[in-house]
């Protein structure tokens, strides 16, 4: 087995979404499994929103970035690598410079690195800054990619998003895992006197425009206009942070102040993250692209159904009954929002049982142990006979 592994991912802030969230539950997962060392090398960035002791099983290495915070230009990750000495590097993330350092260190040392794309290279997301991610392509992803040891893949589809940079080198799906869900009873900090007795449909992460915010908004206005036993028993709660929606907060506001019924909350963590997963009935995700949402393994977690586009490439949360259908366009959200509306409680009750039953049995912490070491094994040995 490798001695010592490495992590290098952009960010450790919960602002790094669902990258830094897996990232994490790798190292509480992979700290058992007898490595000498684990280090991280990431970005001295936002560190005032980060759990140090949630870090602890890895020495920290925290590098200042120049330029562009969408590229992240930290030429001390390349230099703690070095000095790290590690055995295997596991890469988070795709686009930004982590990359550059990881394949320059690999050149230098002749040592194996894997790469979590997290979604980063399907269609929708190229799509996105196409001249700017075909420069970074061209000067130097293309070969990372070709060149890593292995693909830590999170679903089937993103086998397709990979195959054009596959050889003979291993790829596995080995999916994210949810931790037990606990929360300490009491009302989160947003939460209002005449909330009582009202479903609470909650988007929780980072607000952008590929999640379905605004759609989410221009559907849930129309039944709220049409159904008044809607209008008076719902609520639709956003907690994340704006990551450049023009006009989200007005539109959410606006809405607030029409019917009563929305509320942007603003981020939550900890505790806060926790008592407001407990208030939902449903937890909604009509995102037009995803890798492997984590927020939804945690709603799951919670017992709370989940209301799904395809996109979220979690079809077995439909198949076991613990989702239902969604599109990412308001006339798709409607008719989900509405049938969530009159599902009887007999049948949440059984869809929130099933979601429970589905995260302990597909999406355990020792699976993805089992999963991430197979697949370090099987890079370190192709990259021997290469």
């Amino acid at each position: 087995m490798n001695k010592r592994l490495a992590l290098v991912m952009p960010t450790l802030s919960p602002l790094g979404g669902g990258v830094s969230e897996a990232a994490r539950l790798h190292l509480s997962a992979l700290a058992p499994a007898g490595f000498e060392q684990i280090s991280v090398h990431t970005l001295d960035d936002s560190m005032e929103k980060v759990d140090p002791a949630q870090w602890e099983a890895a020495k920290l290495h925290l590098h200042r970035f120049y330029g562009p915070k969408s590229y992240s230009f930290a030429p001390g990750m390349f230099f703690s690598l070095m000095a790290a000495k590690p055995d295997l590097v596991h890469v988070h993330g795709v686009w930004q410079f982590q990359c550059a350092a990881v394949h320059l260190w690999s050149m230098l040392t002749g040592k194996p690195y894997i790469v979590s794309p997290h979604g980063m290279l399907e269609p929708w997301i190229r799509a996105r800054s196409a001249k700017l991610k075909g420069a970074v392509s061209a000067l130097y992803q293309n070969r990372f990619l070709r060149n890593t040891a292995g693909f830590h893949l999170l679903t089937d589809k993103e086998s397709t998003d990979v195959s054009e940079f596959l050889t003979s080198q291993p790829s596995r799906i080995v999916r994210n895992f949810a931790q037990p869900f606990a929360s300490d009873g009491m009302k989160p900090g947003w939460w209002k006197s005449e909330y009582e007795g009202r479903k609470v449909y909650l988007f929780l992460g980072r607000i952008h425009e590929k999640k379905g915010c605004m759609e989410l908004m221009e559907a849930w206005e129309r039944l709220s206009r049409e159904d008044q036993s809607f209008h008076d028993g719902s609520v639709l709660v956003f907690c994340g942070w704006n990551d450049g929606i023009s006009g989200f907060e007005d539109r959410a506001e606006a809405l607030g102040r029409q019917f009563g019924n929305v509320l942007f909350a603003g981020p939550q963590y900890g505790a806060e993250k926790h008592r407001s997963m407990a208030t939902a009935r449903y937890f909604m995700l009509p995102s037009k692209s995803e890798g492997l949402p984590m927020a939804v393994l945690e709603a799951w977690a919670a017992g709370v159904p989940a209301i799904l586009t395809p996109e979220c490439n979690l079809a077995i949360g439909f198949e076991r009954g613990a989702a239902f259908h969604s599109g990412f366009t308001p006339d798709t959200i409607y008719p989900a929002l509405k049938a969530a509306h009159m599902l009887a409680p007999e049948a949440w009750q059984a869809a929130s049982d099933r979601a429970r039953v589905l995260v302990a049995e597909e999406f355990s912490e020792e699976s993805v142990r089992n999963g991430l070491l197979a697949l370090y094994q099987a890079a370190t040995e192709w990259k021997a006979i290469k």
